[in-house]
């Protein structure tokens, strides 16, 4: 608990040293601020083209009349869909979940106040109050998580113990108050998360204390009720009554000759849009409303980006580099859209972006990516909801195809597979508008075009992105993992102890990498390439020793210097046969900071206590990665296991929980983010794969104690 402690610690002053404005916070920006620009003017020249109709101020350069009786459907539409949205859903009201919220909300203040009454007797009364106050906080964190109430330590310390009673009793006065006036109107699914922001709305200046307004907010959300449900038949027959009203009897009709824009009037969105729609325009000159519009929107667009980072991706870091790339896709995707003309939109390879963010940066980001880049597409290609639905849910198999198959040609054939989904989605969708299937056989086959290509530009671009961003993927790490490859052949050929060393390591941080949920094919391929370093020196590693051990002929310093060298020279023997920074993390992070214990005691013997533990540690970097530590810890273990000889599961196990032990205490996952529940999967994934090792024993005399010590501490294969 006290490593946890230390390591919790660390990490809190890591993040106040951080600040908002950084260099590379700036620059990724900056980046991003770049994007969007170019985003948004190619979206205006797509949607606006040139026109001598309006001058550069965007006003009409004469009267423009209508030169024929037109029917604005797309205005029309607008209207009729505004009267539905604008009616009122049929309800029906359910008095007793009003009446049971308050009842629930009631109690849990009670329970509050019963805590708060409790804890201030036995303050009074004397003892142990730390270990007493402990106790009762995490008894009403479970209280609470029983209500679905989520409050974090701190904060139910703040409530039990240090608020005093008139701050509390106003906290409750406010949230009861507040929480009647939104449990008292109508509560329902479409509108409970709307009134759930009025509350904390409601409360955000009453409750100034913000972690009393977060807990504030955490229980209106368990106790708010949906006292009233729709009448989904009733509201949708009243909506179309309402479109079907505005369609029979309000269409928007533009008459012959009547004037569209006057001379000198400054054309809006909506008559430029009208003005393209009858084709009276021959180009355009710049509008600023619709260019911020753009931009706007493309703004608005962000925030599901934005709060995507924030809720759902954990820690997960964005790097600058992986801003760029994802920016640069973007930019080369919207390039497509400005010079593909509208009529063939549908050939648009747009399945190219959240394809190549998958395997470039991350499957979620490239969903939600997908997903809005695909809302912007489609404003800009006037298209209907159809192929907004094709673009975002066939964009989301785009990127599970695209993280999940490792072979080229598979992923050849998934492009197939995704012009296929979306010609179906089409088929579909036709089949329920009730039209005739056979007026879209072309679009299907468009489609069908659309998905092959995007698969293929994927193909071609992919090796581009590898060499200019120097980015790993799941096919460059086949390629690297290939036992033909040069400097794996040749670390076979000089230090085949290590090359066998590797694979086993290899074995086991793949499997725990993928218990965890972590890139197991990366730990893999990192491990067969993690002691590259010991080619330079092989005979001083034990696996590749025979009888002779030259480090009993030097000092202990000395040996320990050799041993510790093989991660900067196996950087920069990665650099010579240009691995990826990825893979290269691997030989400079394996050891971290630990000490080389075996030479530091056999110093100690010799020179006495005099010497400092420090000057036996590796100077390399701590993980990063959950691969990075993953591969630290098999690297250790089947070290001591493959020395410990004849063991049994016990005692393989007993040693895998004292190296994660040790290197936790020693501070060197404090870089990563791994957690107790990870240890524990990371061991037993160890154990599976070292199942090999488990078979019934002859009954032996027990080794004395003093020789398995020694064969774990002779780790000194690095």
């Amino acid at each position: 608990m006290t490593g946890m402690k230390r390591k919790v610690e660390r990490r809190a002053d890591m993040k106040k040293a951080n600040t908002v404005f950084t260099k590379s916070n700036i620059l990724s920006a900056l980046i991003i601020f770049i994007t969007l620009a170019l985003l948004a003017f190619s979206a205006y020249f797509k949607v606006i083209p040139f026109t001598k109709a309006l001058d550069e101020d965007g006003k009409a350069y004469k009267d423009i009349y209508a030169p024929f009786e037109y029917y604005d459907e797309t205005g029309t539409k607008a209207l009729a869909d505004r009267a539905a949205d604008d009616t009122e859903p049929v309800l029906v009201s359910r008095h007793d979940a009003t009446f049971s919220s308050f009842e629930d909300i009631s109690l849990y203040f009670d329970k509050t106040d019963t805590f708060r009454n409790e804890i201030e007797q036995y303050k009074v009364q004397g003892g142990d109050y730390a270990n007493y106050l402990d106790n009762r906080i995490s008894a009403y964190i479970t209280m609470s998580l029983t209500n679905s109430i989520d409050v974090n330590y701190e904060t139910v310390r703040y409530i039990l113990d240090e608020i005093s009673d008139a701050e509390y009793n106003n906290f409750k006065s406010i949230v009861t108050q507040e929480f009647s006036s939104v449990q008292n109107r109508n509560v329902f699914s479409a509108n409970r998360e709307s009134l759930l922001e009025e509350f904390r709305d409601s409360t955000e200046y009453a409750i100034i204390d913000i972690r009393l307004r977060e807990f504030a907010g955490e229980i209106a959300g368990s106790f708010l009720r949906i006292n009233s449900i729709v009448n989904e038949t009733e509201t949708e027959a009243m909506k179309e009554a309402a479109r079907a009203s505005v369609m029979e009897n309000n269409s928007i009709v533009i008459e012959e000759g009547a004037l569209i824009i006057a001379q000198d009037e400054k054309a809006d969105a909506e008559t430029i849009r009208l003005l393209e729609e009858m084709n009276l325009l021959g180009g355009s000159s710049f509008n600023v409303r619709i260019f911020i519009g753009l931009s706007g929107l493309l703004l608005v667009l962000m925030v599901p980006v934005i709060m995507f980072k924030l809720l759902f991706s954990g820690k997960k870091s964005y790097t600058k580099r992986h801003i760029l790339v994802i920016c640069v896709i973007e930019v080369l995707l919207f390039a497509l859209v400005y010079l593909i003309p509208g009529t063939y939109y549908l050939y648009m390879p747009v399945f190219v972006l959240p394809m190549l963010i998958a395997i470039l940066v991350d499957e979620k980001i490239a969903i939600i990516v997908g997903a809005v880049t695909a809302v912007f597409i489609s404003f800009v290609y006037k298209t209907d909801i159809t192929y907004l639905a094709i673009l975002i849910s066939v964009g989301t198999m785009s990127a599970y195809f695209a993280r999940k198959i490792s072979s080229r040609m598979r992923l050849l054939s998934s492009g197939l597979i995704l012009g296929i989904a979306s010609a179906l989605i089409l088929f579909l969708s036709t089949l329920a508008l009730n039209r005739n299937p056979a007026d879209i056989i072309e679009s299907v086959l468009a489609l069908v075009a659309g998905g092959l290509i995007s698969v293929i530009l994927v193909i071609g671009l992919m090796p581009l992105f590898e060499s200019v961003f120097n980015i790993i993927t799941p096919f460059k790490l086949l390629e690297l993992a290939n036992p033909n490859r040069p400097l794996l052949k040749r670390l076979l050929m000089e230090a085949p102890g290590t090359y066998h060393h590797s694979l086993m390591v290899g074995n086991l941080a793949e499997e725990a990498a993928n218990e965890i949920g972590a890139n197991g094919l990366l730990a893999r391929v990192g491990a067969y390439y993690h002691d590259v370093g010991k080619m330079s020196r092989p005979g001083y590693f034990a696996e590749n020793q025979g009888n002779d051990n030259p480090h009993n002929k030097m000092k202990p310093e000395l040996s320990k210097l050799v041993i510790t060298s093989h991660t900067k020279e196996g950087d920069e023997i990665a650099k010579k046969y240009k691995l990826p920074h990825a893979i290269r993390d691997f030989i400079n992070e394996h050891h971290g900071t630990t000490q080389v214990k075996y030479f530091y005691n056999k110093a100690v013997e010799k020179y006495g206590d005099k010497v400092d533990p420090d000057d036996f540690r590796y100077e390399g970097q701590r993980p990063k990665t959950k691969e990075s530590a993953v591969v630290m810890l098999a690297d250790s273990v089947e070290a001591i296991v493959r020395a410990g000889g004849n063991l049994s599961r016990g005692e393989v196990e007993g040693i895998i929980r004292k190296a994660i032990k040790t290197k936790l205490d020693d501070g060197q996952f404090d870089l990563c983010d791994l957690t107790l529940k990870d240890f524990d999967d990371i061991s037993n994934a160890f154990l599976r794969v070292f199942g090999g090792y488990f078979h019934k024993r002859v009954d032996y005399p027990e080794p004395k104690e003093s020789k398995l010590n020694e064969s774990q501490s002779r780790d000194i294969s690095g």
